[in-house]
């Protein structure tokens, strides 16, 4: 259905988008609590705010790109990116300006500015993000969605790596600065959130340009009749409740992901933030390139179920971490990431083809285009869910010990025991779904992955 051509336009839209995500997700947290010296509970529930809102908002985006007909100028999913794309952009400016507007006293008017900004930044993200994805498998046959799934994952993977690096390092250069934002690196970093805030709206034209929206025939929908759809969708909602709950221990490994690096790792400067970003770079592209292949042959499922039994063994050794005689902390730290990363990156890898599964096979059985509810609708649960991560995440940055003449931060120090209760209460509902409805070996999905593995056959 797509020329090679325009699969690169579609799937490039996701650069601008995953910058943005990235830096939010990860800075937002660390610098309003160190930089902008807001209450670290506050901020926690300022973030979660946010978060509530792109849930109920992305249920509701979902449904009405669902119902508008194709056949405007503008399109029904085209209309969203035209108006979203350039609004998402103004709020992500906002939300990282407020040493140039607002005072450096006031707890209550640091509060109040990230919540107005952050709020607005997830209601646009959503308000694009979800008509953007919903079209995928408007524009595309069963046979090209898992291509177009991987470059959307290898363009997710490159602007995660840009948002993800760009943070650590400019982190570091914050770091340098006697005076933190507030100095010559808060000039910076509006420049470079401009820089960002462009280039989002700029990987969006060639596909909106290029790529002609599908014939659909398009009908009134009763929002609360779509919901109960999905409702019903048994392995839709196992995929929608593991995800959920694993969402809120990413979310706090995320929120806390520099200041484990700075107080616990000993990872502070800009060069050593850079080398720690590129090596968790390469880590990533193998990782993709492993569950990929791994894949194919065992299934999304089974590749889900390995990575998050490895996660669930690993990242609890975070008390261990720098405490490790004869191996510097430095290295401990590097362990640690490679082992999370490797881990983490399958949760990061199949959403876009399970989700796209999910509606195709709705379509073919109900002749009804859901693409947008199955995209929409699981935005409110994952959101909620980092929305709980973001105020636990608060608390765990607040929470602190005295021993001596030294402050040890309890929170970061048993971050992964955490996060992992959250991998592991994840892992029995993620076991009962089929997440691979076209893979055509039945016995594939039925048998254990032990004996697939191990099995003279194989």
């Amino acid at each position: 259905m797509l020329t090679v051509r325009q699969k690169i336009y579609y799937s490039i839209c996701r650069m601008g988008t995953t910058i943005l995500l990235n830096v939010v997700f990860v800075a937002t947290f660390w610098m309003y609590t160190n930089q902008v010296n807001l209450d670290p509970v506050l901020n926690g529930i300022g973030n979660a705010i946010g978060k509530i809102v792109i849930g109920f908002s992305s249920v509701v985006v979902g449904i009405v790109s669902d119902s508008l007909s194709s056949k405007s100028k503008l399109g029904r999913r085209k209309f969203f990116i035209w108006t979203g794309a350039p609004a998402l952009a103004f709020s992500f400016v906002m939300l990282f300006t407020p040493q140039f507007i607002i005072p450096l006293g006031s707890q209550a008017t640091k509060f109040i500015w990230l919540l107005i900004w952050n709020s607005m930044f997830h209601l646009f993200y959503g308000y694009l993000v979800i008509p953007y994805q919903s079209w995928m498998p408007e524009i595309t046959s069963e046979d090209e969605r898992v291509q177009v799934a991987g470059l959307m994952n290898t363009v997710n993977l490159i602007g995660g790596a840009i948002g993800s690096g760009f943070v650590l390092v400019m982190s570091g250069f914050i770091r340098e600065d006697p005076q933190g934002i507030y100095g010559d690196a808060g000039k910076y970093l509006l420049i470079f959130a401009l820089l960002f805030a462009v280039l989002e709206l700029l990987f969006f034209l060639p596909a909106l340009l290029k790529i002609k929206e599908k014939e659909v025939e398009t009908k009134q929908k009763n929002a609360w009749s779509e919901i109960k759809v999905a409702l019903r969708n048994r392995n839709y909602m196992i995929w929608v409740g593991g995800f959920t709950i694993l969402n809120v221990g990413v979310t706090i490994m995320s929120a806390l992901i520099l200041d484990f690096l700075e107080k616990v790792i000993g990872v502070v400067n800009a060069i050593e933030k850079f080398l720690f970003a590129a090596v968790m770079l390469c880590v990533f592209v193998l990782s993709f390139l492993f569950w990929g292949s791994f894949a194919k042959k065992f299934g999304k499922k089974w590749s889900l179920i390995i990575a998050f039994t490895w996660l669930i063994i690993w990242i609890p050794i975070t008390p261990l971490i720098g405490k490790i005689p004869l191996i510097p902390p430095i290295v401990q730290g590097y362990g640690f990431g490679i082992g999370v990363v490797f881990g983490i990156s399958a949760a990061y890898l199949f959403p876009y083809a399970i989700l796209a599964d999910f509606a195709d096979k709705d379509e073919r059985e109900t002749s009804e285009n859901r693409s947008g509810l199955y995209t929409g609708f699981k935005g409110l649960p994952f959101n909620i869910a980092q929305a709980i991560g973001f105020v636990t995440a608060g608390f765990m940055r607040d929470w602190t010990k005295v021993v001596g003449s030294e402050t040890i931060n309890v929170g970061l120090v048993w971050l992964g025991p955490i996060c992992a209760i959250f991998i592991l209460l994840c892992l029995p509902i993620i076991w009962k779904g089929d997440f691979d409805p076209f893979l055509k070996d039945e016995k594939v999905k039925a048998t254990s992955i032990f004996k697939q593995i191990f099995s003279k056959k194989n």
